[in-house]
Protein backbone atom coordinates (compact mmCIF):
# COMPACT_ATOMS: atom_id res chain seq x y z
CA UNK A 1 0.00 0.00 0.00
CA UNK A 2 1.32 3.35 -1.02
CA UNK A 3 0.54 6.26 1.16
CA UNK A 4 1.88 9.17 -0.80
CA UNK A 5 0.74 8.74 -4.64
CA UNK A 6 -2.31 10.46 -4.69
CA UNK A 7 -4.54 7.94 -6.52
CA UNK A 8 -7.14 7.29 -4.29
CA UNK A 9 -10.48 6.73 -4.97
CA UNK A 10 -13.03 9.11 -3.12
CA UNK A 11 -15.57 7.29 -1.46
CA UNK A 12 -19.05 8.65 -0.56
CA UNK A 13 -19.79 9.41 3.42
CA UNK A 14 -22.75 8.63 3.33
CA UNK A 15 -22.24 5.58 1.44
CA UNK A 16 -19.23 3.90 3.85
CA UNK A 17 -20.83 5.42 6.96
CA UNK A 18 -20.57 2.42 9.75
CA UNK A 19 -21.58 2.56 13.35
CA UNK A 20 -19.97 0.22 16.63
CA UNK A 21 -22.47 0.61 19.31
CA UNK A 22 -21.97 0.70 22.84
CA UNK A 23 -23.43 0.33 26.07
CA UNK A 24 -23.83 3.96 27.50
CA UNK A 25 -26.73 4.18 30.30
CA UNK A 26 -27.30 7.88 30.28
CA UNK A 27 -29.75 9.41 28.15
CA UNK A 28 -30.86 12.94 27.54
CA UNK A 29 -33.80 13.60 25.38
CA UNK A 30 -32.47 16.71 24.48
CA UNK A 31 -28.24 15.96 23.43
CA UNK A 32 -27.73 16.61 19.90
CA UNK A 33 -28.31 14.01 17.23
CA UNK A 34 -29.71 11.23 19.53
CA UNK A 35 -31.04 9.53 22.70
CA UNK A 36 -27.43 9.44 23.71
CA UNK A 37 -25.76 11.93 26.71
CA UNK A 38 -23.22 13.98 25.72
CA UNK A 39 -19.76 12.64 26.54
CA UNK A 40 -21.26 8.59 26.25
CA UNK A 41 -20.05 8.49 22.22
CA UNK A 42 -18.22 10.48 19.61
CA UNK A 43 -17.56 10.14 16.18
CA UNK A 44 -14.56 9.23 13.95
CA UNK A 45 -14.07 9.48 10.09
CA UNK A 46 -11.40 7.57 9.30
CA UNK A 47 -8.59 7.39 6.07
CA UNK A 48 -8.91 3.57 5.22
CA UNK A 49 -11.50 2.04 4.24
CA UNK A 50 -13.13 -1.18 5.06
CA UNK A 51 -11.50 -4.38 3.99
CA UNK A 52 -8.41 -2.37 4.53
CA UNK A 53 -5.81 -4.55 7.05
CA UNK A 54 -5.40 -1.09 9.33
CA UNK A 55 -9.17 -0.52 9.31
CA UNK A 56 -9.62 -4.08 10.94
CA UNK A 57 -7.35 -3.29 13.30
CA UNK A 58 -9.06 0.02 14.59
CA UNK A 59 -12.23 -1.54 14.14
CA UNK A 60 -11.98 -4.24 16.37
CA UNK A 61 -10.36 -1.90 19.12
CA UNK A 62 -12.86 0.08 18.87
CA UNK A 63 -15.52 -2.37 19.57
CA UNK A 64 -13.67 -3.35 22.64
CA UNK A 65 -13.15 0.26 23.66
CA UNK A 66 -16.97 0.76 23.51
CA UNK A 67 -17.33 -2.65 25.50
CA UNK A 68 -15.03 -1.72 28.38
CA UNK A 69 -16.06 1.82 28.77
CA UNK A 70 -19.54 2.29 27.66
CA UNK A 71 -18.81 4.89 24.77
CA UNK A 72 -20.35 4.35 21.42
CA UNK A 73 -18.15 5.45 18.38
CA UNK A 74 -19.88 6.60 15.25
CA UNK A 75 -17.00 5.81 12.62
CA UNK A 76 -17.21 6.52 9.16
CA UNK A 77 -14.29 4.35 7.05
CA UNK A 78 -14.32 7.78 4.36
CA UNK A 79 -10.72 6.49 2.34
CA UNK A 80 -7.82 8.50 1.11
CA UNK A 81 -10.08 12.09 0.88
CA UNK A 82 -11.43 11.61 4.03
CA UNK A 83 -10.20 15.39 4.89
CA UNK A 84 -12.03 16.60 2.26
CA UNK A 85 -15.05 15.61 3.69
CA UNK A 86 -13.99 17.22 6.99
CA UNK A 87 -13.34 20.98 5.67
CA UNK A 88 -17.18 21.65 5.33
CA UNK A 89 -17.64 20.50 8.56
CA UNK A 90 -15.31 22.06 9.99
CA UNK A 91 -16.28 25.03 8.34
CA UNK A 92 -19.59 24.64 9.78
CA UNK A 93 -18.88 24.21 12.96
CA UNK A 94 -19.84 20.45 13.46
CA UNK A 95 -17.19 18.38 12.81
CA UNK A 96 -16.31 15.01 13.37
CA UNK A 97 -14.73 14.61 16.66
CA UNK A 98 -11.37 12.16 15.71
CA UNK A 99 -9.94 12.03 12.61
CA UNK A 100 -6.50 10.33 11.46
CA UNK A 101 -3.94 11.19 8.67
CA UNK A 102 -0.29 11.80 8.29
CA UNK A 103 0.73 14.84 9.59
CA UNK A 104 1.97 16.80 6.32
CA UNK A 105 -1.88 16.34 5.07
CA UNK A 106 -3.25 17.39 8.50
CA UNK A 107 -0.67 20.66 8.25
CA UNK A 108 -1.67 21.07 4.78
CA UNK A 109 -5.19 20.76 3.91
CA UNK A 110 -6.85 21.59 7.77
CA UNK A 111 -3.81 23.71 8.86
CA UNK A 112 -3.19 23.15 12.69
CA UNK A 113 -4.47 26.19 13.91
CA UNK A 114 -7.88 24.52 13.37
CA UNK A 115 -6.62 21.28 15.19
CA UNK A 116 -6.55 21.04 19.32
CA UNK A 117 -3.89 21.20 21.06
CA UNK A 118 -3.22 17.17 22.89
CA UNK A 119 -0.41 18.22 25.34
CA UNK A 120 -2.93 16.34 27.56
CA UNK A 121 -3.53 13.43 25.73
CA UNK A 122 0.26 12.86 25.81
CA UNK A 123 0.21 13.52 29.52
CA UNK A 124 -2.76 11.07 29.74
CA UNK A 125 -2.48 7.50 31.73
CA UNK A 126 -2.87 4.66 28.77
CA UNK A 127 -5.36 2.47 30.03
CA UNK A 128 -3.57 -0.77 31.30
CA UNK A 129 -0.10 0.14 31.59
CA UNK A 130 0.63 0.48 34.83
CA UNK A 131 0.87 4.15 34.57
CA UNK A 132 2.74 4.40 31.38
CA UNK A 133 1.73 7.86 29.93
CA UNK A 134 1.21 8.41 26.07
CA UNK A 135 4.59 10.48 26.10
CA UNK A 136 6.71 7.57 27.13
CA UNK A 137 5.87 5.67 24.16
CA UNK A 138 6.52 8.17 21.43
CA UNK A 139 10.16 8.95 21.08
CA UNK A 140 11.39 12.57 21.37
CA UNK A 141 12.80 12.29 17.21
CA UNK A 142 9.50 12.23 16.27
CA UNK A 143 7.90 15.29 17.74
CA UNK A 144 8.88 17.89 15.58
CA UNK A 145 6.79 16.47 12.74
CA UNK A 146 3.96 16.99 15.09
CA UNK A 147 3.74 20.27 16.39
CA UNK A 148 1.84 23.79 16.18
CA UNK A 149 4.20 27.07 15.66
CA UNK A 150 3.72 27.44 19.75
CA UNK A 151 5.26 23.95 20.05
CA UNK A 152 2.20 22.48 21.16
CA UNK A 153 1.55 18.49 19.67
CA UNK A 154 -1.45 18.16 17.37
CA UNK A 155 -1.42 14.61 16.65
CA UNK A 156 -0.75 11.20 18.06
CA UNK A 157 1.09 9.18 16.13
CA UNK A 158 -0.16 5.00 15.71
CA UNK A 159 1.78 3.87 12.33
CA UNK A 160 5.07 5.53 10.89
CA UNK A 161 6.02 5.58 7.07
CA UNK A 162 9.22 6.60 5.63
CA UNK A 163 11.76 5.85 2.67
CA UNK A 164 14.89 3.58 3.25
CA UNK A 165 17.73 1.52 0.54
CA UNK A 166 16.01 -1.57 0.34
CA UNK A 167 17.70 -5.39 -1.02
CA UNK A 168 16.85 -9.28 -1.36
CA UNK A 169 18.84 -11.11 1.14
CA UNK A 170 18.76 -14.19 -1.40
CA UNK A 171 20.44 -12.17 -4.28
CA UNK A 172 22.53 -9.76 -1.89
CA UNK A 173 23.17 -11.13 0.91
CA UNK A 174 26.62 -9.07 1.79
CA UNK A 175 24.04 -6.03 2.25
CA UNK A 176 22.94 -7.79 5.18
CA UNK A 177 26.40 -8.46 6.70
CA UNK A 178 28.14 -4.86 5.61
CA UNK A 179 25.87 -2.62 4.71
CA UNK A 180 27.83 0.41 3.01
CA UNK A 181 28.29 3.07 5.33
CA UNK A 182 29.93 6.29 3.35
CA UNK A 183 28.89 7.26 -0.17
CA UNK A 184 32.55 6.15 -1.18
CA UNK A 185 31.49 2.23 0.06
CA UNK A 186 28.42 2.58 -1.51
CA UNK A 187 29.50 3.21 -5.23
CA UNK A 188 32.53 0.63 -4.76
CA UNK A 189 30.05 -1.64 -4.28
CA UNK A 190 27.52 -0.60 -7.40
CA UNK A 191 30.87 -1.04 -9.21
CA UNK A 192 30.87 -4.79 -8.15
CA UNK A 193 27.78 -5.29 -8.88
CA UNK A 194 28.07 -3.76 -12.61
CA UNK A 195 31.20 -5.87 -12.84
CA UNK A 196 29.43 -8.83 -12.38
CA UNK A 197 26.56 -7.89 -14.96
CA UNK A 198 24.31 -6.18 -13.03
CA UNK A 199 22.26 -3.15 -12.92
CA UNK A 200 22.85 -1.83 -9.46
CA UNK A 201 19.61 0.25 -8.84
CA UNK A 202 15.69 -0.37 -9.82
CA UNK A 203 13.82 3.31 -10.05
CA UNK A 204 10.54 3.58 -12.07
CA UNK A 205 11.75 6.74 -13.09
CA UNK A 206 7.84 8.22 -14.51
CA UNK A 207 7.37 9.22 -11.01
CA UNK A 208 9.32 12.58 -9.98
CA UNK A 209 9.05 11.84 -6.31
CA UNK A 210 10.78 8.39 -6.34
CA UNK A 211 13.71 10.20 -8.62
CA UNK A 212 14.17 13.11 -5.96
CA UNK A 213 14.77 10.18 -3.21
CA UNK A 214 17.63 10.29 -4.51
CA UNK A 215 18.61 13.98 -4.50
CA UNK A 216 16.62 14.72 -1.31
CA UNK A 217 18.34 11.93 0.72
CA UNK A 218 22.11 12.63 -0.46
CA UNK A 219 21.05 16.68 0.38
CA UNK A 220 19.75 15.81 4.24
CA UNK A 221 22.08 13.37 4.69
CA UNK A 222 25.12 15.86 3.78
CA UNK A 223 23.07 19.24 5.23
CA UNK A 224 21.07 17.92 7.90
CA UNK A 225 17.67 18.52 8.37
CA UNK A 226 15.78 21.47 6.67
CA UNK A 227 18.17 21.11 4.16
CA UNK A 228 16.32 21.12 1.48
CA UNK A 229 13.35 23.31 2.63
CA UNK A 230 15.65 25.98 3.05
CA UNK A 231 17.01 26.02 0.17
CA UNK A 232 13.56 26.34 -1.07
CA UNK A 233 12.43 29.10 0.95
CA UNK A 234 15.61 31.09 0.20
CA UNK A 235 14.51 34.06 -2.08
CA UNK A 236 18.11 34.46 -2.95
CA UNK A 237 18.77 30.63 -4.28
CA UNK A 238 22.30 31.08 -2.62
CA UNK A 239 21.67 28.03 -0.75
CA UNK A 240 21.56 25.92 -3.60
CA UNK A 241 25.29 26.41 -3.93
CA UNK A 242 25.98 25.06 -0.15
CA UNK A 243 28.56 22.16 0.15
CA UNK A 244 25.23 19.80 0.99
CA UNK A 245 23.93 20.49 -2.32
CA UNK A 246 26.86 20.19 -4.66
CA UNK A 247 27.61 16.89 -3.36
CA UNK A 248 24.46 15.50 -2.96
CA UNK A 249 23.67 16.50 -6.96
CA UNK A 250 27.14 15.25 -8.17
CA UNK A 251 26.90 12.25 -6.58
CA UNK A 252 23.39 11.63 -8.62
CA UNK A 253 24.98 13.12 -11.97
CA UNK A 254 27.00 10.09 -12.08
CA UNK A 255 24.84 7.75 -11.49
CA UNK A 256 22.33 9.09 -13.91
CA UNK A 257 25.50 8.97 -15.94
CA UNK A 258 27.28 6.07 -14.98
CA UNK A 259 24.11 3.45 -15.95
CA UNK A 260 23.58 1.94 -12.49
CA UNK A 261 20.07 2.57 -13.15
CA UNK A 262 17.78 0.20 -15.78
CA UNK A 263 18.44 1.17 -19.15
CA UNK A 264 15.22 2.94 -20.48
CA UNK A 265 13.93 3.71 -16.38
CA UNK A 266 12.70 7.42 -17.33
CA UNK A 267 10.12 5.70 -20.05
CA UNK A 268 8.87 2.64 -18.19
CA UNK A 269 5.31 2.90 -16.48
CA UNK A 270 5.11 2.49 -12.26
CA UNK A 271 5.40 -0.36 -11.22
CA UNK A 272 7.72 -2.16 -13.79
CA UNK A 273 10.74 -1.32 -12.68
CA UNK A 274 10.05 -2.27 -8.85
CA UNK A 275 7.94 -5.52 -10.30
CA UNK A 276 10.89 -6.39 -12.08
CA UNK A 277 13.13 -6.03 -8.91
CA UNK A 278 10.98 -8.54 -7.29
CA UNK A 279 11.30 -11.08 -9.81
CA UNK A 280 14.93 -10.60 -11.02
CA UNK A 281 13.75 -10.65 -14.74
CA UNK A 282 15.23 -6.84 -14.62
CA UNK A 283 18.49 -8.17 -12.46
CA UNK A 284 18.51 -5.19 -10.03
CA UNK A 285 19.70 -5.18 -6.79
CA UNK A 286 18.81 -2.07 -4.29
CA UNK A 287 15.85 0.50 -4.68
CA UNK A 288 15.16 3.29 -2.55
CA UNK A 289 11.56 2.95 -1.62
CA UNK A 290 8.96 3.72 1.08
CA UNK A 291 8.37 1.25 3.65
CA UNK A 292 5.30 0.49 1.92
CA UNK A 293 7.70 -1.90 -0.69
CA UNK A 294 7.19 -5.36 1.23
CA UNK A 295 3.51 -5.23 0.56
CA UNK A 296 3.16 -3.41 -2.73
CA UNK A 297 6.21 -6.07 -4.04
CA UNK A 298 5.19 -8.80 -2.50
CA UNK A 299 1.61 -8.28 -4.09
CA UNK A 300 2.81 -7.79 -7.24
CA UNK A 301 4.82 -10.95 -7.11
CA UNK A 302 2.05 -12.99 -6.05
CA UNK A 303 0.03 -11.41 -9.19
CA UNK A 304 2.00 -12.88 -11.65
CA UNK A 305 2.34 -16.11 -10.01
CA UNK A 306 5.23 -15.48 -8.52
CA UNK A 307 6.52 -16.70 -5.05
CA UNK A 308 6.39 -13.75 -2.30
CA UNK A 309 8.97 -15.71 -0.40
CA UNK A 310 11.41 -15.65 -2.49
CA UNK A 311 12.06 -12.13 -1.32
CA UNK A 312 14.52 -11.92 2.00
CA UNK A 313 13.36 -8.27 2.54
CA UNK A 314 16.39 -6.12 3.99
CA UNK A 315 16.75 -2.59 4.33
CA UNK A 316 19.98 0.04 5.63
CA UNK A 317 20.25 3.65 6.16
CA UNK A 318 21.61 5.53 3.13
CA UNK A 319 24.82 6.00 3.78
CA UNK A 320 27.41 9.34 4.99
CA UNK A 321 27.56 12.21 2.13
CA UNK A 322 29.69 14.73 2.27
CA UNK A 323 29.99 16.44 5.94
CA UNK A 324 27.73 13.86 7.52
CA UNK A 325 25.38 16.87 8.87
CA UNK A 326 22.64 14.48 8.64
CA UNK A 327 23.94 11.73 10.69
CA UNK A 328 21.37 9.93 12.26
CA UNK A 329 18.28 11.82 10.27
CA UNK A 330 15.31 9.12 9.23
CA UNK A 331 12.81 9.65 7.05
CA UNK A 332 9.72 8.95 9.79
CA UNK A 333 6.47 10.30 8.54
CA UNK A 334 3.58 9.69 11.17
CA UNK A 335 0.30 8.78 10.74
CA UNK A 336 -2.14 8.82 13.74
CA UNK A 337 -5.30 10.66 15.87
CA UNK A 338 -6.15 14.44 15.36
CA UNK A 339 -8.79 16.20 16.87
CA UNK A 340 -10.46 19.45 15.17
CA UNK A 341 -10.69 22.39 17.70
CA UNK A 342 -14.66 22.46 17.39
CA UNK A 343 -15.19 18.87 18.27
CA UNK A 344 -17.95 18.63 20.39
CA UNK A 345 -17.10 15.12 22.38
CA UNK A 346 -13.62 15.61 22.22
CA UNK A 347 -13.00 14.42 25.87
CA UNK A 348 -14.54 10.90 24.66
CA UNK A 349 -12.14 10.95 21.64
CA UNK A 350 -9.16 11.57 23.55
CA UNK A 351 -10.10 8.54 26.15
CA UNK A 352 -9.77 6.57 23.11
CA UNK A 353 -6.79 7.61 21.47
CA UNK A 354 -4.76 6.87 24.84
CA UNK A 355 -6.64 3.48 24.80
CA UNK A 356 -5.26 2.62 21.36
CA UNK A 357 -1.57 3.59 22.33
CA UNK A 358 -1.86 0.26 24.51
CA UNK A 359 1.23 -1.78 23.78
CA UNK A 360 -0.58 -5.23 22.73
CA UNK A 361 -3.78 -2.88 20.56
CA UNK A 362 -1.39 -0.91 19.04
CA UNK A 363 0.60 -3.85 18.15
CA UNK A 364 -2.00 -5.35 15.79
CA UNK A 365 -0.63 -2.45 13.79
CA UNK A 366 2.15 -4.13 13.05
CA UNK A 367 1.29 -8.07 13.40
CA UNK A 368 -1.39 -8.00 11.27
CA UNK A 369 -1.47 -4.74 9.02
CA UNK A 370 2.36 -5.37 8.99
CA UNK A 371 3.36 -1.50 9.31
CA UNK A 372 5.53 0.33 11.87
CA UNK A 373 3.96 1.47 15.18
CA UNK A 374 5.55 4.77 16.77
CA UNK A 375 6.81 2.55 19.94
CA UNK A 376 9.93 1.04 19.69
CA UNK A 377 9.11 -1.75 22.29
CA UNK A 378 7.18 -3.29 19.31
CA UNK A 379 8.28 -5.98 17.30
CA UNK A 380 8.33 -4.79 13.70
CA UNK A 381 7.18 -6.94 10.87
CA UNK A 382 10.21 -9.17 9.96
CA UNK A 383 10.36 -7.22 6.50
CA UNK A 384 10.40 -4.05 8.31
CA UNK A 385 12.96 -4.96 10.68
CA UNK A 386 15.98 -3.04 9.63
CA UNK A 387 14.47 0.16 9.34
CA UNK A 388 12.59 -0.43 12.35
CA UNK A 389 16.10 -0.20 13.87
CA UNK A 390 17.19 2.98 11.57
CA UNK A 391 13.67 4.31 13.38
CA UNK A 392 14.84 3.40 16.77
CA UNK A 393 18.11 4.67 16.59
CA UNK A 394 17.20 7.89 14.93
CA UNK A 395 18.70 11.56 16.38
CA UNK A 396 16.03 13.16 14.43
CA UNK A 397 13.50 12.46 11.86
CA UNK A 398 11.80 14.18 9.31
CA UNK A 399 8.92 14.40 6.71
CA UNK A 400 9.26 13.00 3.32
CA UNK A 401 11.12 15.53 1.28
CA UNK A 402 12.04 17.67 3.97
CA UNK A 403 8.60 18.83 4.46
CA UNK A 404 8.60 20.98 1.30
CA UNK A 405 6.02 19.53 0.13
CA UNK A 406 3.72 20.86 3.06
CA UNK A 407 6.09 24.44 3.03
CA UNK A 408 5.99 25.13 -0.20
CA UNK A 409 3.51 22.97 -2.33
CA UNK A 410 3.86 25.06 -5.75
CA UNK A 411 7.68 25.24 -5.40
CA UNK A 412 7.15 21.34 -5.69
CA UNK A 413 5.12 21.08 -8.37
CA UNK A 414 6.41 24.01 -10.43
CA UNK A 415 10.10 23.80 -10.03
CA UNK A 416 11.53 21.04 -7.75
CA UNK A 417 9.70 18.43 -9.68
CA UNK A 418 10.52 19.73 -13.70
CA UNK A 419 14.10 19.98 -12.74
CA UNK A 420 14.15 16.33 -11.16
CA UNK A 421 12.83 14.90 -14.28
CA UNK A 422 16.02 16.91 -16.45
CA UNK A 423 18.45 15.42 -14.10
CA UNK A 424 17.36 12.35 -14.07
CA UNK A 425 17.04 12.11 -18.40
CA UNK A 426 20.31 13.33 -18.27
CA UNK A 427 19.83 16.72 -19.95
CA UNK A 428 21.28 18.57 -16.58
CA UNK A 429 24.81 17.90 -14.92
CA UNK A 430 24.50 18.95 -11.14
CA UNK A 431 25.40 22.05 -11.77
CA UNK A 432 23.40 23.05 -13.90
CA UNK A 433 20.24 21.23 -12.14
CA UNK A 434 21.80 23.56 -9.33
CA UNK A 435 21.36 26.59 -11.37
CA UNK A 436 18.02 26.17 -12.56
CA UNK A 437 16.94 25.20 -8.96
CA UNK A 438 18.57 28.63 -7.80
CA UNK A 439 17.43 30.71 -10.45
CA UNK A 440 13.58 29.52 -10.77
CA UNK A 441 13.55 29.92 -6.74
CA UNK A 442 14.66 33.53 -7.06
CA UNK A 443 11.63 34.25 -9.41
CA UNK A 444 9.48 32.02 -7.55
CA UNK A 445 10.10 34.07 -4.63
CA UNK A 446 9.64 37.57 -6.69
CA UNK A 447 6.18 36.17 -8.08
CA UNK A 448 4.93 35.15 -4.69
Amino acid sequence: MNLTRRGFTTLAAAAVGATVVGCGSNTDPDAPGDSQAAGDKFTYWSMWTEGEDQQKVLASEIENFTKETGIEVEVQWSGREVLTQVVPRLNAGNPPDLVDNGSPDFISRLGVDNLMDLSDVYDMDIPGEDGKKVSDVVPEALMASMLKEGGEPFLVPYEVIGATLWFNANVTPQFEDAPPQSWEEFMAALDELKAAGRTPLALDGDIADYCAYWVEWGVLRAGGPGALTGAAQDPTGARFSDPAWVVATDNVEKLVQGGYFPEGFRGSKFPTQQASWADQTSKTDLILMGSWLPSEASGSLEKSGGDPSSIAFGSFPFPSVGENLGEGLVEAQPIGFAIPEKARQAAAAKQFVAYFMHKDRIARIASEAKNLTPRTDVEPPAELAGFAEEYGNAKTTVLFTDGVGTAEPKWVTDIWQPAIGKLFDGNLTGDAFRQELADKTVEYHKNG
